[in-house]
């Protein structure tokens, strides 16, 4: 019998469809696989994470670092790095680099007032943002050095952002901007194709309290203050502060500097030394100006004239803001005038803290003329005249569009110690006048006023509300105010008016109530990008009598062109805390912007009631 061969297809079938091992085939086949995703998701936690906290990190840095008014020193901001590290968490290297950053009208670019970085971070060149402007980064690269490793010593380490100049806003004039880079150098704990990335955020904050802040053994470079800057807003709004046309070089300037003695022109000619700047200065006055007040004629040149104003003012010793232990209930202020009508009306403090440190800033009209006025304080926390207390230098800038052809710049206190307490001084002093710009607007007549108010002096009209009046303004950031009535900013205002409020139509129903025509005042206000509870505002009235003394009601125009009121202190759940009649408003989420207040009261008549603002 012969022998047959095995079935060989048979056999390879068997093989085929055999199971035996599978289970370690794909164990090894799987198991890489996740151990890298295991680990991948780790280390992108971790990179999102650390650049998470290290952009939050760099806001809060950057927010302590703009309430600076002093010389920023290197041990400072080496102990802002230290901040950074422990709010990061640090476990890798980091570095801090601060610029202040000015504009260069002449290149029509941003340039460098100082930098400085830390633990041998290399300073910003002097030419970084023209050679940005260039898009030379080549050149830029080589100035941080010819090391090219991922360490804190490689040139391309220390470059800025590339869009490092589009991330700074305009400058203002006579102002400058913080810019506050942070680095951290993150490494992957596992190879997982990430490889090693420089975490760079780049925050821009103004200095809160002062126009620029400088840096201890660096030459200050001073800010230009006499160009335009164009206002930008997201929102339909006619510009809220419109700018001119750039406008001519005066024709003529005149000057007073008070170190020969000459007060030509003057209705107070007393002179004294040690000015701030050296040399002498107008003063000091105190509450004898009240009602006579310090005087200067101004000759226009002209009808149909722009004059343009600009002085320092000194304030000297104790004052005592809205403090009213220390000062009486118009508070401790001075006001600004044109023909002995106000157009500003400040309250400074010794202390100068929460809003008392923000530059003020104040429009209208008065008489046929607009006016403008911006105080930025430019010397702080430091004592140069009389008591060992604090005095306070202001810059103050006054533009006055079509001029009377003379007139008289008034300044007025209105404080309730001697001079050698509370008193104020001038210096350096300058005028000039240039023609109209052709598109000015004509200021609407305006009827007689039918009252001045006994606090502010302010005029007051007839008639439904008018932004343009002038009025008192306040700058007040979000974080001036204080949580909850007990912190409020607190100062009195006398109530009421002639206009009855649903004739005005600003309403869907026909809410009560008697205003005036001219707001009792302007906030400025800025949130600072908060969010939720943090910009809360609340507008609360209170006459100590649960509003049977002075029933008031409040009429608020808010930034976005709305009106609110207000008539008793209660929601639409009912009453807020307490009963009573005493106006209160609530503004959830309040944005930035401006918001004119007008205090009227139910029945029209007159009545003192305190207003405290705050948050809530």
């Amino acid at each position: 019998m012969t022998a047959q061969p095995a079935d060989k297809p048979h056999c390879l079938r068997r093989l085929w469809r055999g199971t035996e091992g599978s289970v370690s085939v794909e164990t090894i086949i799987v198991v890489p696989l996740l151990c890298w995703a295991l680990a991948a998701s780790v280390v992108f936690y971790d990179g999102f994470s650390t650049r998470y906290h290290a952009q939050m990190a760099a806001q809060t840095v950057a927010d302590i670092m703009s309430r600076e008014t002093d010389l920023f020193t290197e041990d400072y901001v080496d102990g802002m790095n230290d901040v950074f590290d422990y709010l990061v968490d640090s476990r890798m290297p980091t570095r801090i680099r601060v610029s202040s950053v000015i504009w260069d009208s002449v290149n029509e670019r941003n340039m460098l007032q100082w930098s400085y970085g830390t633990h041998d971070l290399s300073a910003l060149p002097a030419s970084t943002f023209e050679l940005l402007q260039a898009g030379d980064l080549e050149t830029l690269t080589t100035l941080f050095g010819e090391e090219t490793g991922f360490t804190f010593a490689g040139a391309t380490t220390q470059l800025p952002v590339a869009d490092f100049a589009e991330r700074i806003p305009q400058v203002l004039p006579g102002e400058a901007l913080l810019v506050v880079e942070t680095f951290a150098l993150w490494t992957p704990f596992a190879n997982v194709g990430l490889g090693q990335i420089r975490f760079n955020p780049v925050v821009v904050v103004r200095p809160r309290f002062a126009p620029w802040v400088n840096f201890e053994g660096i030459e200050t470079v001073y800010p230009e203050d006499g160009y335009e800057v164009v206002w930008t807003n997201d929102d339909d709004d006619d510009d809220p502060q419109p700018e001119p046309d750039p406008e001519p070089e005066p024709d003529t300037v005149t000057s007073f500097d008070f170190d020969n003695g000459v007060t030509t022109g003057w209705t107070h000619d007393t002179t004294t030394g040690n000015s701030a700047m050296g040399g002498r200065f107008l003063g000091p006055f105190g509450n004898e100006t009240y009602d006579r007040p310090v005087q200067l004629l101004i000759d226009a040149g002209g009808a149909r004239r722009t004059v343009t104003i600009a002085f320092d003012l000194l304030i000297l010793d104790s004052w005592d803001g809205f403090q009213p232990q220390w000062s009486d209930a118009r508070g401790d202020t001075l006001t600004i005038m044109i023909d002995g009508e106000p157009i500003s009306l400040d309250a400074f403090d010794v202390g100068v803290s929460g809003f008392y440190r923000n530059a003020r800033y104040a429009r209208g009209t008065v008489g046929s003329a607009r006016y403008r006025m911006r105080m930025t304080p430019t010397r702080l926390g430091s004592s140069f005249y009389g008591a060992s207390h604090h005095d306070q230098v202001w810059r103050v800038e006054i533009q006055v569009e079509n001029a009377p052809e003379t007139f008289n710049l008034g300044l007025s206190a209105g404080t309730d110690e001697s001079v050698s307490n509370e008193g104020f001084g001038i210096d350096n002093l300058d005028y000039g006048s240039a023609p109209l710009r052709d598109n000015f607007t004509p200021v609407p007549s305006r009827p007689q006023p039918y009252d001045h108010d006994a606090h502010t002096r302010f005029a007051r009209y007839e008639g439904c509300p008018v932004t343009d009046d002038a009025a008192p303004w306040f700058t007040i950031d979000n974080d001036d105010l204080g949580y909850g009535y007990n912190n409020a900013l607190t100062f009195e205002r006398i109530a009421g008016g002639t206009t009855a409020i649903n004739r005005c139509n600003l309403f869907h129903s026909y809410p009560s109530g008697f205003i005036s025509a001219e707001p009792q005042f302007i906030i400025r206000y800025d949130n600072q990008g908060r969010s939720g509870s943090s910009r809360q505002l609340q507008i609360r009235m209170d006459d100590d009598n649960n509003g049977y003394t002075c029933d008031t009601v409040l009429v608020v125009r808010g930034p976005d062109g709305l009106y609110i009121y207000n008539d008793d202190r209660r929601n639409r759940y009912g009453w807020i805390g307490q009963s009573d009649w005493n106006a209160t408003l609530r503004l959830g989420n309040a944005q930035s912007g401006e918001y004119a207040v007008w205090i009227g009261t139910y029945n029209g008549r007159s009545c003192r009631s305190r207003v405290h603002i705050y948050r809530y």
